[in-house]
């Protein structure tokens, strides 16, 4: 939601009304859709296994724990603050879920539990600090970025490294959906999400007088991305099948766009983040509100953790970190997510991590020095900013 909206809530009305906030605009988007495309490409003509079932395969697993920190910053970014400590969060809960693991006693679900449970608290304790304590969020999770980084470092020990041999975490980023399950997950949620949209469209076409005509294409179109999901799946059978982890994160991304986009407190979110006094204003929990958001943000940053770990086969010194911080930050700019926070899609979010895993997984086929990707992705991240600030620029002349 734009600052020029949200100023014109009355304070004399606290508790009227919700603003009714623009989440999606197809122009928005349209750049980190042509970045796809011409990744997709590139990519294809500099290597014949690019498009291959078992790298997609490989890259939709690889790009699991980037998916995850993104949108926990999404989050986190919409309400208007920042988690510069989501990085050191996946590093620490990483190797605090694989010592667990390491207990016979412990099982597998105790330790994920008390590992998305760490990065919840970690992440609630460094919002008290924000709102109770009246600092900025960047120097607040600045602080936490070294600290929880020297914490891993610390339990870690001499040896650097903790193994994670326990089933299910450690099969969990080699696990795979069967082709059938998998299409049939397709269908059912995407034929329920088309079918809440589609009766969302004709109340909204009432609403703007939406004609008849442009309310089917708007459906035909999220029909056709269903049908393209189904086939992917299907292409997919031959790489091994659909990653379970990226279905895992797919779900969870899925949950929170219903969250941000249908429910009164992600609406809370976006104008927190548009703007905080309009939003005192009409009476919404504002402290409440934070302290929610940065504590979901922290348990997915854990998660991600938990992702990497099971990726990599055990935790090290190097799991999480600042590059998976700043690639997840990348990912939200990339994918629309504004800066100045009211305004961002959790898919824009999830397609800006897809995008950057593509070019770092493009690059390495292309057998180039590991340097290139950061320079390669450092040139997509900066086109993303000029492609949100043209957008900025346009809203604020409407």
């Amino acid at each position: 939601m734009s600052s020029t909206a949200t100023a014109e809530v009355s304070a004399e009305q606290p508790r009227r009304r919700l603003p009714q906030i623009n989440l999606g605009r197809a122009g928005e988007l349209l750049p980190l859709a042509v970045a796809l495309i011409a990744t997709v490409i590139v990519f294809r003509v500099g290597s014949e296994f690019f498009l291959t079932a078992r790298n997609l395969t490989n890259l939709l697993v690889q790009m699991a724990p980037l998916a995850l920190v993104a949108i926990a910053s999404t989050l986190v970014i919409v309400m208007g603050e920042i988690d510069l400590s989501l990085g050191s969060v996946a590093g620490l809960a990483g190797a605090f879920v694989a010592i667990e693991l390491g207990h016979p006693g412990m099982p597998w679900w105790g330790a994920l539990a008390l590992t998305l449970g760490l990065g919840l608290c970690i992440a609630l304790m460094q919002g008290i600090f924000v709102l109770f304590g009246k600092i900025q969020s960047f120097a607040v999770t600045l602080a936490g970025y070294f600290i929880w980084y020297g914490v891993q470092i610390g339990i870690l020990g001499s040896k650097a490294q903790e193994s994670v041999r326990r089933a299910p975490i450690a099969e969990l980023s080699s696990s795979r959906l069967s082709t059938s399950v998998a299409i049939g997950l397709v269908i059912i949620i995407g034929g329920g999400l088309l079918a809440i949209r589609y009766f969302v469209n004709v109340r909204d076409s009432h609403e703007a007088k939406m004609s008849h005509t442009r309310l089917l294409l708007t459906t035909g179109l999220w029909a056709v991305v269903i049908a393209l999901l189904v086939w992917f799946v299907s292409y997919l059978k031959d790489g091994g099948g659909v990653p379970l982890i990226f279905a895992i994160v797919m779900g969870i991304a899925a949950i929170v766009w219903v969250i941000l986009t249908r429910v009164p407190f992600g609406r809370h979110i976006y104008a927190v983040g548009g703007s905080e006094p309009a939003a005192r204003a009409m009476g919404i929990p504002i402290t409440r509100i934070k302290l929610i958001t940065f504590a979901v943000a922290g348990a997915l940053a854990a998660f991600a953790g938990v992702v990497s770990v099971s990726y990599t086969g055990g935790a090290t010194t190097s799991t999480g970190g600042g590059v998976l911080l700043l690639e997840g930050i990348g990912a939200t700019v990339v994918g629309g997510v504004s800066l100045l926070g009211g305004r961002g899609s959790v898919w824009g979010a999830f397609c800006g991590a897809l995008l950057l895993a593509a070019v770092q997984n493009g690059l390495a086929l292309l057998q180039l020095q590991f340097y290139v990707v950061y320079i390669a992705q450092g040139g997509v991240v900066l086109f993303a900013l000029l492609a949100d600030s043209a957008i900025r620029h346009r809203l604020v002349r409407q």
